[in-house]
């Protein structure tokens, strides 16, 4: 083979191995909020929420109050946790909206919590972190 052939081989071959792993571009948020929410992304997020809380039925409270069940109910809805007053006294339900705006900033919605979250800005991350809660209240 001489020298041209050989660097035209290594050429083709390069360009091949490059067109045919690359991995997909991730979506924008804008993008996934127009599909299903994802519930496995969804378990994938509720792990950092499970450094603190639990949301299987049965299990006790941790750091934060048990989450199932979490979705329609009323906050600070647990008479065995101990939750800050301003979560007491907030007469919020926690539905899809108001889950979502604690999510995103959780000391705007509650001044005076305790909950130790910096937010989560992902509105799609929100979405489906909501819809994975959801599967753990039926």
């Amino acid at each position: 083979m001489t020298p041209r052939l050989a660097s035209l081989a290594a050429g083709l071959f390069l360009l091949a191995a490059c067109a045919e792993d690359a991995p997909p571009t991730p979506l924008t948020d804008e993008e996934r909020l127009t599909l299903p929410p994802d519930l496995e992304m969804g378990q994938r997020l509720f792990r950092q929420c499970g450094v603190c809380h639990d949301a299987e039925a049965g299990l006790p409270h941790r750091v934060g109050p048990n989450l199932h069940g979490v979705v329609g109910a009323e906050a600070g809805r647990h008479a065995d946790f101990a939750y800050s007053r301003a979560l007491q006294r907030s007469e919020l339900v926690w539905n899809e909206e108001t889950l979502s705006a604690y999510l995103e900033d959780p000391r705007a919605v509650i001044p005076g919590g305790r909950m130790a979250y910096g937010g989560m800005p992902s509105e799609a991350d929100r979405r489906d972190l909501i819809a994975y809660l959801k599967t753990k209240g039926e």
